[in-house]
């Protein structure tokens, strides 16, 4: 595995959300191709997750998806790779039911958030919901959704008029790395050449 570079502070954070002891909602955002999914993934590494990733297809597609990460990590040496839950609603709850069941805080990621809800209007209503009667109640998950839509992620899930306005308890915009990153992540390139 390649090693890991940079993004200290975003991975000190997400590491205090996840050790609190109340439901925790990240909002991770930024352009494409900027590191946000590897950071994702080096802070789930070694933790209890569920990761899955939007697609841009149906809501029945994206639900597939979402049932096999649930199921894959129930079961992961199932053979049925058929089943899937009835709605999202069913999903996120089975969510909860497999956090129960660890003995820390579960991660529950859902990157590209936007495809899942531009595939499904009413999946942030869903989302809320289960938040507010669910996922709060228990206090064992830490939420994750990231996209790579900047007005969407600002509008559809941070603003005023989003169902899930006022649930998120972290925001990180990742932007591309300073000088300084680069350097770490590029250091046998002279700095002449890393500032050019």
């Amino acid at each position: 595995m390649n090693e890991f570079i940079g993004r200290e502070i975003e991975l000190k954070n997400l590491n205090n959300m996840y050790k609190s002891d109340k439901f925790e909602m990240a909002v991770i955002y930024g352009r494409r191709r900027v590191g946000k999914t590897s950071l994702i993934k080096q802070f789930i590494s070694n933790k209890p997750a569920i990761y899955v990733q939007g697609v841009e297809a149906t809501a029945k597609t994206n639900l597939r998806f979402l049932s096999n990460a649930i199921l894959d990590f129930e079961e992961p040496e199932r053979v049925n790779r058929h089943k899937t839950f009835y709605d999202f609603a069913e999903a996120f709850e089975e969510v909860q039911d497999i956090a129960n069941k660890q003995n820390e805080k579960m991660v529950f990621v859902m990157d590209e958030y936007p495809y899942f809800a531009e595939a499904s209007a009413e999946i942030s209503s869903i989302l809320q919901y289960t938040i507010d009667h669910i996922y709060k109640e228990k206090n064992n998950i830490i939420l994750i959704l990231c996209g790579s839509s900047m007005s969407f992620m600002e509008h559809q899930v941070l603003g005023y008029k989003s169902p899930l306005y006022g649930r998120k308890t972290g925001q990180f915009k990742i932007r591309p790395f300073d000088i300084f990153g680069t350097k770490k992540m590029l250091p046998k390139v002279n700095n002449e050449d890393l500032l050019a």
